[in-house]
């Protein structure tokens, strides 16, 4: 796994690299700025086009009640591809725009490190929907997150393989990133701090599609289950070629391959896989967000785009407690308004920052059944 130092270094040097220019002050009754970056290409872009449309939602809505004090909100967009460069390059572009108030993103650890030098020294707020890694909060007093820390549910990885799929033994193919080492290592000591064995840690190249040895090496170690600790492109590939090859073991994975994708890309070889959320879109208590979402976009949100329109509502919600105190709204303002407000309950649950700027979240088992995801129910 790479440290966080490393993760610091590459941000710097992309940071650096570029010429900074503080942003000026933005005027009273001009739009307030909410910059999103997000992969809309690339091998997430599935998840990346649903926090754009769960953050577009939240500043529509929005701006339908009235706005903020009267003032509109703007949502700029930019790709990053899920490269730290790429990240970097629009941390700064933010952090050089008027009126820019709030950053959310992005999709990996890695990437949303990569902006924080240039969004902290505007003192810009940046809520990432997704960023798990322990280290992402460490990278700025301005780092925020919208989703649970990966090192806090790796005992659920580990009750998920030994207690949902009875698995004694386990083997664990793991995206080759920060976060999927991560993942694996902690769920490795997870498991066999609980008595289980882990019989194989493989990691899976981004847009691998070609899985044979690796099935043939899962094969020949005849684990009970496997866990995919992978992203849904690579995950819906794999699911299907272990599928092909008539291994019936049972499998596992993070919240990942929770992904209208990856049951495209699976079909029914994803029959049967349990996982875990922060939102089900079947929840009663989620209809009003669902309808709403279905009826814009045309098909239901998953978690990635109620983790997206959560962070863009909590940090909306900053901003109107500001600007409600007759304080200017500005970044720094937005940002204390954040780390100090109250829980803010969202359709991922609740979200109350500690003094570390972390949240406590409880997360929800899923099965696929008849290619849908659904509530899971022990048998």
């Amino acid at each position: 796994m790479r440290s966080f130092k490393l993760l610091t270094h590459v941000a710097l040097a992309a940071t650096l690299a570029l010429p900074f220019a503080s942003p000026a002050a933005a005027q009273s009754g001009d739009p307030l700025k909410i910059g999103l970056f997000a992969p809309l290409t690339g091998n997430v872009a599935a998840n990346g086009t649903r926090f754009r449309d769960g953050v577009q939602l939240a500043v529509e809505q929005a701006n339908a009640a009235g706005g903020v004090s009267g003032r509109k909100l703007e949502l700029l967009v930019e790709d990053d591809r899920n490269l730290p460069k790429e990240a970097a390059t629009i941390g700064q572009k933010y952090a050089s725009t008027p009126g820019v108030v709030l950053a959310i993103g992005t999709f990996s650890t890695t990437a949303s490190v990569a902006a924080a030098p240039a969004l902290s020294e505007a003192h810009i707020p940046q809520i990432s929907p997704s960023s798990s890694h322990p280290d992402y909060t460490k990278a700025s007093e301005y780092t925020f997150r919208n989703v649970y820390r990966m090192d806090q549910v790796a005992k659920v990885h580990a009750d998920i393989i030994l207690k949902e799929l009875k698995a004694k033994t386990v083997v664990i193919p793991y995206f080759q990133d920060d976060w999927g080492q991560f993942v694996a290592k902690t769920t490795k000591e997870a498991v066999e701090q609980a008595g289980g064995k882990v019989l194989l840690l493989e990691p899976v190249a981004p847009n691998a599609r070609d899985f044979r040895p690796l099935v043939s090496k899962i094969k020949s170690l005849n684990p009970d289950a496997v866990f995919l600790a992978v992203h849904y492109q690579e995950g819906g590939v794999l699911t299907q070629q272990l599928r092909q090859a008539g291994l019936k073991t049972p499998i596992g994975s993070p919240d990942t391959l929770s992904n209208p994708r990856y049951l495209e890309l699976a079909g029914e070889s994803a029959e049967g896989l349990i996982l875990y959320t922060e939102f089900f879109a079947g929840d009663p208590k989620n209809k009003a967000f669902v309808d709403a979402y279905t009826a814009k976009f045309g098909s239901a949100p998953d978690q990635w785009s109620a983790r997206a329109y959560d962070a863009a509502n909590v940090g909306i919600a900053a901003i109107r407690r500001v600007a409600e105190s007759g304080k200017p709204v500005t970044p720094q303002a937005v940002r204390d308004a954040l780390l100090n407000g109250p829980a803010y309950q969202g359709v991922t649950g609740e979200t109350k920052y500690d003094a570390q700027r972390e949240i406590n979240k409880i997360p929800t088992l899923l099965q696929v059944r008849n290619g849908k995801y659904e509530l899971y129910k022990p048998n």
